[in-house]
């Protein structure tokens, strides 16, 4: 619900910061209102017995001060506040067994609801995964589809980073407000991706990202797409509890073969002996997932717009970095020049998709440059 309709917003956020009542049957009774209005209205009957208790009551009066303040921050970045019964809602979201029962949003909500893949890994991650991340988001958004991912560290931001630079679009699922950024670094992508897509989560606004909230969003992530793509993954990695709700969502489950020297690739090649589709490249997800959305994916499909020529220090750069981080001060040594005219040019050559930044000042070019 957008801000201008401000006593709509206040109640889904009323919705939202709900106390002590199961979500399974505050979902079935907001189904059973038909809409949030309804269901804080006096005139549905027997609702606000079903949902409080002495002890617990659903929305008590003091909660309102807290209403007020998710507003003010709401406005701030501009978020819209969805709930289930909404008609702008994801489809494809209700079907999971347990969907958010309030979604807020920054960006374009309507995206979600086009064909969509998820692509997810570790945080800690091989060199080649991020290659592999970064190229799948390339070839998926060349391809009309929408990439979803958590904007974590390594292969999630990778995915988003490919998506970004082939012009198409992305969605950020996070663990925390979608006022918070997590990981600090990824400021940048995350406006990047409210640009040209949305930043998504159930959580109220300003809700740190808690270890116990990403579990619960990687169900949203698998919600959201019709296929999951698991590129590199070790054991202990959330990706796989991304890939067991793609299973108990009927989604399509892919997985790329990884080094098996590697302990961060153990995960993914294990989904691959259980069953997961083996994917090298897009064009392996597009071609099982595109004859089912076929209609839809078509009309979505984006071509990037033609970049401008590259200057020549553009140029000198590029040829300094490959697939292997480069610290900026080894680069400022190499080329002769001094990190204050160097950084600009790696901040132009990063928005154009061709070269990425890493933790520690370090860089290298992205896929396919």
């Amino acid at each position: 619900m957008r801000l201008e309709s401000t006593e709509a917003c206040r109640v889904r956020l009323k919705l939202a910061l709900a106390r002590g009542v199961p979500r399974a049957r505050l979902t079935a009774l907001l189904k059973a209102a038909g809409s949030p209005e309804k269901m804080f209205s006096p005139d549905c009957e027997g609702l606000a017995l079903n949902l409080s208790t002495e002890s617990t009551p659903f929305f008590p009066p003091e909660h309102i001060e807290e209403v007020d303040g998710q507003l003010d921050l709401a406005r701030k970045v501009r978020v819209d506040i969805v709930a289930l019964t909404d008609p702008e809602y994801p489809s494809l979201l209700k079907e999971i067994q347990s969907p958010p029962i309030v979604i807020f949003s920054r960006g374009t909500l309507s995206v979600v609801s086009l064909p969509a893949v998820a692509v997810v890994g570790s945080r800690r991650c091989s060199h080649s995964g991020l290659h592999a991340a970064e190229k799948l988001g390339r070839g998926l958004a060349s391809a009309g589809f929408v990439v979803v991912s958590g904007m974590a560290r390594g292969i999630d931001s990778a995915a988003h980073r490919g998506a970004l630079a082939a012009g198409g679009t992305t969605v950020a699922v996070l663990g925390s407000g979608v006022d918070v950024c997590y990981p600090r670094e990824n400021r940048r992508l995350l406006e990047e991706i409210e640009e040209r897509g949305a930043v998504l989560s159930e959580f109220p606004m300003g809700t740190p990202p808690l270890r116990q909230n990403f579990p619960l969003r990687n169900r949203i992530i698998s919600g959201l797409s019709s296929g999951v793509v698991v590129v590199e993954a070790s054991e202990e990695s959330g990706a796989l509890v991304t890939a067991i709700h793609a299973l108990e969502q009927n989604r399509e489950l892919f997985a790329v073969p990884g080094d098996t020297t590697l302990s961060s690739t153990a995960g993914s090649n294990r989904l691959l002996k259980e069953g997961a589709r083996l994917v090298t490249c897009a064009r392996d997800v597009v071609e099982e997932l595109a004859p089912s959305v076929a209609a839809e994916l078509e009309p979505v499909r984006r071509v990037s717009a033609p970049l401008e020529p590259l200057s020549q220090d553009e140029e000198d750069v590029l040829e300094c970095l490959s697939h292997v981080p480069v610290h900026v001060d080894e680069l400022c040594e190499q080329l002769g020049r001094e990190a204050p005219a160097l950084l600009p040019v790696l901040l132009s050559l990063e928005l154009r998709g061709l070269v990425r930044q890493e933790p520690g000042n370090r860089y290298v070019r992205s896929v396919e440059t």
